[in-house]
């Protein structure tokens, strides 16, 4: 085959593609039917009621709501009766008012048709509020003193003055000084052994986690006061202690683990109870508890003799050598039975 043959090929090839191209190109482009492009809207076709206000078996009617804010019938447009779209006038509603009592001096309302209700008013009545005399202090300013100190005198008293003095009641403190000391030179010495004996007995309960805990916390309520003081005093021996006051000491404050561990400690279950604090109310715990040293005295009697004094309290009897070597004087004043009752009001 020669080179002019082949090319004459080529060229044949080259020419039968083209036009096969060119004829796929036009079948292609024709169809044989006519596209119709229909475009729907909503509530085009009718369709069953779609709430109990409407028709179950009729289409829902077009246009706007009557009587809503797009229907303007009543103003531009001809009524179902061929009539104009003027507005007619509101109906007044005759309303009767009742002779009532002029307030202030004005008249009295004539009957008129109005569109609303006129509700009668009644004159203002004045009521004037006297104090008595027993519920007026500031008419007695001079004997209002007089009144609190004898209140306080009659208040009802129990237990030995040592106690009251640990329970922090500062009277108990001045009529000891008062009955040992009198009004001589020795009283200040005397507030001061007496204050050093209260500071370490509350010492001591703050140690020994002899704590009364406030009632009202969900976390503490779910336990007995044994309980309550044995979680404390598990807590102290991880380095988490009660300050004495109504927090922790050092702000040193245990987290959701070492509860957990100080009661299984004391043989309580933790995944059994009810109320557990968060990270927030466990910094709180302590908040309004307060020691309760006089609970300590038990243990130095019954004799309460200066030996078991001293070895209640430990170290912390060695600044009170004074108060020891006048104990045989002192002790019948502090752990005298006291029991103050209210005298009658005719007394």
């Amino acid at each position: 085959m020669t080179a002019s043959e082949l090319a004459f090929l080529a060229l044949g090839l080259f020419l039968g593609v083209a036009a096969g191209a060119a004829l796929l190109m036009v079948v292609g482009s024709r169809t044989g039917r006519r596209d119709v492009r229909v475009t729907v809207t909503r509530e085009a076709v009718p369709s069953r009621s779609k709430t109990l206000s409407q028709d179950a078996f009729l289409p829902p009617a077009g246009g706007p709501a009557p009587g809503g804010p797009g229907d303007r019938r009543s103003v531009d447009r001809a009524g179902a009766d061929g009539s104009g779209g003027a507005k007619r006038a509101p109906v007044g509603i005759p309303i009767e008012v009742s002779a009532a009592a002029p307030f202030m001096g004005a008249p009295a309302p004539s009957p008129a048709v109005a569109d609303r209700t006129i509700v009668p008013s009644r004159p203002a009545v004045a009521v004037e509020i006297r104090p008595e005399p027993a519920q007026a202090p500031m008419l007695e300013p001079a004997r209002q003193p007089a009144r609190e100190v004898e209140a306080v005198r009659r208040r009802v008293v129990h237990g030995t003055p040592i106690e009251r003095m640990l329970r922090g009641e500062h009277l108990a403190l001045i009529e000891v000084v008062d009955e040992v000391a009198g009004n001589g030179a020795g009283r200040r010495d005397w507030e001061v052994l007496l204050g050093g004996l209260i500071d370490g007995m509350a010492a001591v309960a703050i140690r020994e986690s002899v704590i009364d805990f406030p009632m009202g916390t969900p976390f503490w309520d779910q336990f007995t006061v044994e309980q309550c003081r044995r979680v404390a005093g598990s807590l102290a021996s991880m380095g988490y202690c009660y300050d004495g006051a109504d927090g922790w000491l050092d702000a040193r404050v245990p987290v959701y683990r070492d509860i957990t561990r100080a009661l299984a400690d004391v043989g309580v279950e933790p995944r059994r109870l009810r109320a557990w604090p968060n990270q927030a109310e466990i910094a709180l715990l302590f908040a309004g508890a307060r020691p309760a040293p006089e609970e300590l005295l038990a243990a130095a009697g019954p004799d309460y003799s200066a030996g078991s004094m001293q070895t209640l309290l430990g170290e912390h009897a060695a600044g009170l050598r004074d108060l020891w070597i006048a104990w045989d004087a002192v002790r019948p004043v502090l752990f005298r039975e006291a029991l103050v009752r209210e005298p009658s009001p005719a007394s």
